[in-house]
């Protein structure tokens, strides 16, 4: 008796978890990513233009390094993030830089979800240092719009003092899962 009880009752505790799954939180999505996140497309409001007159929208759909000043080439799109256990962001990048002695391998960061507020706090892949020979080690402050096993979206503000209007632009950046 004592036994058909607690298998009825392991059976019950079973079924209920089942019944009410765990909340997915951002980080299970972004460490569940396995093979890591790809940007996939960048927005800019106010519309982002270079001193060559080139718009976020060119930048990110030509991949012309020549004439799109650096931004969002073939190099920076396939780059690949990956948000592992414990705060260890991985950066793989895929296509060189053109540039002599750019950085061209794998580097590994810090990144950091704050659920609460849904930030992420990690280092931009796109970003570098003035010589292009390493990634720019600042930790950027994201806001996570959507965060799901298909998509990744951040919204991402900066100052931009050299850009010539000065603005400040807010980027709508989305990621999706390496398949």
């Amino acid at each position: 008796m004592k036994k058909t009880l607690f298998v009825m009752a392991v059976a019950a505790l079973v079924l209920f978890n089942a019944c009410n799954p765990v909340e997915k939180n951002h980080s299970y999505y972004l460490q569940n990513a396995t093979k890591g996140w790809q940007m996939v497309s960048v927005k800019s409001s106010p519309d982002y233009v270079l001193a060559s007159g080139v718009s976020m929208d060119e930048l990110f759909a030509n991949g012309d390094y020549e004439h799109n000043t650096g931004f969002f080439t073939v190099a920076e799109k396939d780059d690949i993030i990956i948000f592992g256990e414990n705060g260890v962001e991985t950066i793989n990048p895929g296509t060189v830089l053109p540039e002599e002695g750019a950085y061209q391998t794998a580097v590994t960061a810090t990144y950091t979800v704050d659920e609460a507020n849904s930030m992420l706090y990690f280092q931009m892949p796109w970003e570098y240092n003035a010589d292009y020979s390493l990634y720019d080690e600042t930790i950027e402050k994201c806001s996570i719009s959507a965060c799901d096993k298909d998509q990744l979206v951040l919204i991402y503000t900066r100052n931009d003092d050299e850009n010539p209007a000065k603005a400040q632009n807010t980027f709508t950046i989305t990621y999706e899962p390496v398949k």
